[in-house]
This record gives C-alpha cells, structure tokens and sequence, in this order.
C-alpha cells in the first residue's frame, strides 16, 4: 500500500492524474482546431463565387477563311458549287439563296472552309496561294508555245531569236453568229500581257467590237504593235484560239492575222472605231490612250 510519501514522490516523477487530463483536454482542442482549418479551407476550394459552378471555357471562333482585306477581285479558281456564285472580292462562293442560313452537311471540300459572314465556302491562304500559283503559272504557258521537246518557244518579247517590231492587224469572228463578249474580255486581257512582255515603249494594242456591214453579226477588229518575228505567225494564231478557250466553246470561230505591208497604223486605229456610239460598240487599249475616230486621220 502506497504511502503518502510514495505518492508525493510519484508526482513529482510523473505529474499527477489532473495534469494528464488538462493535456488530453489541450490535445482535443489542437484537433478540434485543425479540423475547423481544414473544413475552412475545403470550403473555400472550388467555387469562389457563391458556390456557383464556373462558366464553361468559351468556344474558339469559328474560322472565316481567308478574308481578302486588300479587295482584289481575285481570279475563279474552279467551276461554283451548288447552289453558290463566285464572288472575287469576297474570295470564295457565297450561297445564291442568302435567306438559306442553314449549315451544309457533308464533308467540307479541301481548302475551303464555311463563312458565316457571306453564308458560303471561302477559301483558305494556303488554298489561295495554290490556286493563284497555278493561275498565274496557266496564264505564262498561254503565252508561250512549247515544242515535242518541252522547250519553250517564245512568241513575244525582246527573247525572241530575230525579233522586231511589228505591226499586225487581227479579226475574230464567231461562225453564223455574234461573237460573244466574253471572249472580248478574254482577247483584251491576253494582249495586255503580251504587250507588257514586249516592255517597249512603243508596243500597242487596239481592239473593237464592232458589227459587219452585210449580216450585223458582232466581231472583234484590232491592231497591235509587238516585238515577235514573221515566221511565228501560225503560232500566234492558235495563241489567239487558245486564249478565247476554243477548245471547251461551242462556237466555232475564224481567226484572221496579217502583218502590215503598206497599210497606214492611224488609218487603221480610227477604222475600228468607226462604230462609236452605237449600242453595240466596246473598245480596249493598251496602253490606256484618247479613244475616239477624231484622235486619227481617217481617209
């Protein structure tokens, strides 16, 4: 049995028995403590504005295309889709019916992606630069004849052998029939280039469209100034039919082409403007000039 001195030296040793509970006491309220910090802190992760959910991320713009920012009438690069129209400034195919806003189904064609802001296919810039690429390169070979041997032949220009300038006079006429404009804008632009490749100060190029005397049919007359040689004159009359794109026409057409012998250059470029201001009548120059019979002595 333990004395009182026993228990004395017991307490001093080991503390007394309030001792121990006033520190399971301490430790309860430690615990107690750091649950309420962790519930404070679970309750401040995930929402921090109410408890409400966070908004969803937001969708990317959807992508336009290539949007021609410069407003270049950009050149056709394929037939339209179905049910669109080209549209050079906007640089794709807007939908005909533009009350229709209903999204394509189907696949979506290579290069292209759907505008919602001109309800159509527009192109890409990878696409773009494809098909101008290719454009510009068609249009370099439509100046050009090329032999069996793949060699190119120049037909205008200071780079064909034995070159000079010179002056030739043309007709284009559509068989039993009017020549379409079309190939008025066709021809015009196709000279516009040569003379261009020629790069001499004094190349020319006049054209008309102009009815006959006899049946009224509408045909082309012109002249032109350029360097080339005499012995290319075949060439550049299939030049000529491949520029109008004669292979995919329907109509058939007569190409006329002599080199001047004796025949007066402002005689001649005051006769195909004989038509002027009739319904009829369109002209093209190259470089731009005064238009109008008076600018010439006519005889």
């Amino acid at each position: 049995m333990e004395t009182e001195d026993d228990k004395e030296v017991n307490r001093a040793l080991f503390g007394s028995d309030d001792e121990d509970n006033e520190g399971d006491e301490n430790a309860e309220d430690l615990f107690r403590d750091t649950l309420g910090h962790e519930d404070d802190q679970d309750q401040g992760v995930g929402h921090d504005d109410g408890g409400q959910a966070d908004p969803p991320p937001a969708e990317p713009a959807e992508e336009e295309g290539h949007v021609n920012a410069e407003g270049i009438n950009c050149q056709q690069p394929r037939a339209p889709f179905a049910c669109t129209l080209q549209c050079g400034k906007e640089n794709g195919f807007p939908r005909i019916d533009q009350e229709n806003l209903r999204r394509p189904a189907g696949t979506r064609p290579h290069g292209y992606v759907w505008s919602t802001r001109i309800n159509g296919l527009r192109r890409t810039l990878a696409q773009t630069l494809a098909n101008e690429a290719r454009l510009t390169e068609q249009a370099r070979m439509r100046a050009t004849n090329l032999n069996s041997r793949g060699t190119n032949l120049e037909l205008f220009g200071p780079d064909v052998p034995n070159h000079s300038l010179l002056e030739i006079s043309l007709y284009i006429v559509a068989m039993g029939t009017n020549a379409p404009l079309a190939w008025f804008d066709l021809i015009c632009t196709a000279w516009e280039n040569v003379i261009a490749k020629c790069g001499s100060p004094s190349s020319q190029v006049m054209m008309s469209y102009e009815r006959g005397e006899r049946k009224e049919y509408g045909h082309f007359q012109g002249i032109t100034r350029i360097m080339t040689h005499v012995s290319l004159k075949d060439r550049i009359r299939k030049w000529m039919r491949a520029a109008l794109l004669l292979g995919t026409s329907q109509y058939r057409a007569k190409i006329g082409l002599a080199f001047f012998t004796g025949q007066d250059w402002t005689y001649l470029g005051g006769y195909i403007q004989k038509d002027q201001g009739k319904p009829n009548y369109r002209f093209f120059a190259y470089p731009p000039m005064l238009e109008g019979p008076h600018v010439f002595s006519l005889v």
